[in-house]
């Protein structure tokens, strides 16, 4: 009767720890923020990426930089950039077959307040 007590107890604790895949992917994009940004790269700086769960949606968020610091670049070009980069990494994988929503946020550095491009992806976006 022990072992039986002590094995119930072993296996409720190990379903206590496991953690869905939108949970992951939260405290993944909560530990990238914390360790990596804000992460310079040409022409824009990656503040920081979110994952809200309720959404299922994963958040990311720029500064653009320099020259990208305007209102007239070829947005048309980068929402597309960011559907390829979704359709190929091999990162994004378990999160498009989940049918995961990626949102994307670009302000300007000189002008914080002012969102230059947002673009909201989801998997008929992406498939």
């Amino acid at each position: 009767m022990r072992k039986i007590i002590l094995f119930a107890a072993l296996a409720l604790g190990i379903t206590a720890c496991q953690e869905s895949l939108e949970e992951q992917a939260a405290r993944q994009a909560r530990k990238f923020t914390a360790e990596k940004c804000p992460m310079q790269m040409e022409m824009q700086v990656m503040d920081s990426m979110v994952f809200d769960v309720p959404t299922r949606t994963l958040q990311k968020y720029y500064r653009l930089t320099g020259e990208a610091d305007r209102e007239d670049l070829e947005f048309d070009r980068l929402r597309q950039a960011l559907i390829d980069e979704l359709r190929n990494e091999p990162s994004y994988r378990i999160y498009r077959e989940r049918g995961f929503n990626f949102q994307y946020t670009y302000r300007s550095e000189s002008n914080p307040e002012k969102v230059l491009f947002e673009a909201i992806l989801t998997k008929d976006d992406y498939k």
